[in-house]
């Protein structure tokens, strides 16, 4: 291989020698460098990068210097990499919200599909109030009926309380001893005012009372009460005269011949056949107080 020399005043033997005096200055210091005591540099830091800056950089020759500061550069492009920002706060919620909605969804299906708890069993007190109830009601039931068919009574024909229907010729002459009719509770008498049906029971206790032929009165056996033929007060410690029922006389067509609504005594009309004593109509006697 031919060595070549330039000339020594030339300009490339000038550059030569400047870039060789600037480079001896630099080796002087990396030398410099390399003999301080290693226990100092490991007081002063600990960490690997604190090692490696107070070891210093390897000594290197002016020929070595160059490539070292082009290797240098590319680390620039990567702390500018580094150092671009983080994605915004923003941009990462918008993700998690959107994963958080199938979750909510998800657990909204499953409430609704949760099994429904079977109905809750009737309490002690529940069924105690129940039977309370239906034993109340029962017994309203039953006395709204009874109170019902009480004061709206209904007697079949010929009971006491219904309608009881006697021969006109079953009644006395007039003046003559009265005739009882059992089954209706009333006496069949016959005045010179009219025939009447006068009550069997007495005004003052309820007790009945019979007919004395010899007194001819109706006096009764408990207390003493006396009336006459045509029920009034005699004595006695009765409040008022007998009572009545009323009464209506038909013919053989069944037509109304005459009638009493107020408890007095009707004369017997020709062609009377029947008489028909309504024993649910009780007129009140004359009270004498």
């Amino acid at each position: 291989m031919t060595e070549t020399t330039e000339p020594k005043g030339s300009p490339a033997s000038r550059a030569t020698e400047e870039a060789a005096a600037s480079a001896r200055p630099a080796t002087e210091d990396v030398q410099a460098t390399t003999q301080q005591p290693s226990q100092a540099i490991r007081a002063e830091s600990t960490t690997p990068a604190t090692k490696e800056a107070a070891e210093g950089p390897k000594p290197a020759s002016a020929g070595t210097a160059k490539p070292a500061a082009a290797a240098a550069r590319p680390a620039a492009p990567a702390a500018t990499a580094a150092a671009k920002p983080a994605p915004s706060t923003a941009a990462a919620a918008k993700p998690a919200s959107t994963a958080a909605a199938p979750k909510a969804g998800a657990a909204a299906a499953k409430e609704e599909a949760a099994p429904v708890p079977p109905p809750k069993g009737v309490t002690r007190r529940e069924f105690l109030n129940y039977v309370w109830g239906a034993s109340m009601a029962l017994f309203l039931a039953q006395f709204a009926g009874i109170t019902f068919f009480f004061a709206m009574p209904r007697f079949r024909a010929g009971e006491f309380g219904g309608e009881i229907t006697v021969r006109a010729d079953e009644f006395p002459e007039p003046n003559g001893v009265p005739i009882p009719n059992n089954a209706g509770k009333f006496w069949l008498v016959h005045t010179d005012a009219g025939i009447n049906a006068l009550y069997r029971v007495c005004t003052h206790l309820g007790c009945l009372f019979p007919w004395s032929d010899a007194a001819k009165i109706f006096a009764c056996p408990c207390h003493g009460s006396q009336f006459k033929l045509d029920g009034t007060y005699i004595a006695g410690p009765a409040p008022r005269d007998l009572d009545r029922f009323a009464f209506r006389i038909l013919d053989a067509n069944g037509n109304v011949l005459a009638a009493s609504t107020d408890g007095q005594p009707v004369p017997m009309p020709p062609g009377a056949d029947v008489v028909v004593v309504n024993t649910g109509q009780k007129i009140l006697g004359k009270a004498h107080f």
